[in-house]
């Protein structure tokens, strides 16, 4: 049987793009970070994303179906503990952007790629939601499509779709960097961060009234 990989990666490309288009707090955070840190320091970011956005697509597809089940078995405990990360990573960032500013006179270091990586990692990481997605498309998806016969290939699409799309806001974020002002990065960055806390704090209140 003839393997057909070009509908198994424009299907991936597709995935991805539906869960990394829609810009929420990730992606209001990846363009903070490239005004803020520069293209370096954005690419991180994106790079990070992107890796996650992967990892989830890849354990969705190799587990199969079995993932959103198993994960609903376990009720609210997992969006519970996510919308606790969420809320106290949240309110770290914006207790961090509330700190005083540097003199203007000082030059700014970009921060650490690592650390960039790490942060957007976790972020992205606490998301079950990403997982709860690809479980659900990839059984969704038609046996014709043959997912069976190159899953990898369906997972490079979809990292390759999210690493393009996280790639576009931070040269956005490249772009503006030099223009927003100090005050704008402040809003940018609070606005980020604040949705950070009001997602938590969604999943929270959530999972207490699944509790009751």
């Amino acid at each position: 049987m003839e393997i057909t990989w070009g509908p198994l990666f424009v299907g991936g490309l597709l995935a991805g793009w539906g869960v990394a288009v829609p810009l929420g707090a990730i992606g209001l955070l990846v363009v903070r970070e490239a005004m803020t840190g520069g293209f370096r320091a954005g690419a991180s970011a994106a790079l990070a994303v992107a890796m996650v956005d992967g990892l989830y697509c890849a354990a969705a597809v190799l587990l199969g179906a079995a993932v959103a089940p198993v994960i609903a078995s376990w009720g609210a405990a997992p969006a519970l503990c996510a919308g606790l990360v969420l809320v106290a990573l949240g309110v770290r960032g914006l207790m961090r952007r509330t700190a005083p500013a540097a003199p203007s006179d000082r030059v700014r270091r970009p921060p650490a790629s690592g650390r960039v990586f790490a942060t957007f990692a976790g972020l992205t990481l606490v998301n079950p939601a990403t997982l709860l997605y690809f479980a659900a498309l990839t059984a969704a998806l038609p046996p014709s499509l043959g997912l069976e016969t190159a899953p990898l290939v369906f997972v490079a699409g979809a990292v390759a779709a999210s690493i393009s799309w996280q790639l576009v806001l931070v040269a956005l974020g490249t772009v503006g960097g030099g223009r927003i002002g100090v005050r704008g990065e402040a809003i940018l960055s609070a606005c980020g961060y604040g949705l950070v806390v009001v997602l938590g704090a969604a999943a929270v209140i959530a999972a207490l009234r699944a509790l009751v």
